[in-house]
């Protein structure tokens, strides 16, 4: 836990040792895969992927107006929804590039994509929504991003959206089985 919060605060810290960029930039980071992020195989466990992918998020907001938009309003930005592929194993001590770009939004979630790059290939790809809250209530994302220089809609891609769509039945699905039993 204390490597977690050691490289959010690092990312934190990117506000002064990088350089800003827009809400909407695409921006990568090279990590190590550390032995503690890995199985008995010496390669990178499933669990890790979304830790990664939480630290170039956590930057994306450190380095762009995101930041102080979200603080002066007291807002939590918050993951609603995952999907990772894996394609092939990080292996412990090789680098490897987390990319991050912004697939889209609408007028409650944000959605990006997460390329783990190595060796000039994609070694798995994450996809995620997330949200803005401000006292246990979703906020309208569209107009947090409006504030910081967003214009007009951009609706994530098709295959990108069909990823989630189920997700809200899935969940009330679960719901009534929990009840039942």
């Amino acid at each position: 836990m204390f490597h977690y919060w050691f490289t959010i605060a690092r990312m934190l810290m990117s506000r002064v040792t990088k350089p800003r960029v827009r809400y909407n930039a695409t921006i990568r980071r090279q990590f190590r895969v550390r032995l503690f992020d890995c199985d008995g195989f010496r390669v990178m466990t499933a669990a890790k992927y979304p830790m990664y992918m939480d630290f170039i998020r956590w930057e994306m907001i450190a380095r762009s107006d995101l930041f102080e938009a979200i603080v002066k309003r007291g807002l939590a930005p918050t993951l609603g929804s995952q999907k990772l592929i894996y394609r092939k194993p990080l292996k412990v001590w090789s680098t490897f590039d987390v990319e991050l770009e912004l697939a889209g939004y609408d007028d409650k979630w944000m959605y990006h994509i997460h390329r783990f790059l190595q060796h000039g290939e994609v070694r798995a790809l994450g996809i995620t929504r997330a949200l803005i809250w401000r006292r246990d209530v979703p906020t309208a994302t569209k107009d947090l991003l409006e504030a910081v220089g967003a214009t007009g809609d951009m609706p994530p891609p098709a295959w990108v959206a069909a990823l989630f769509e189920n997700d809200r039945e899935l969940l009330e699905r679960q719901r009534a089985q929990v009840i039942a039993s």
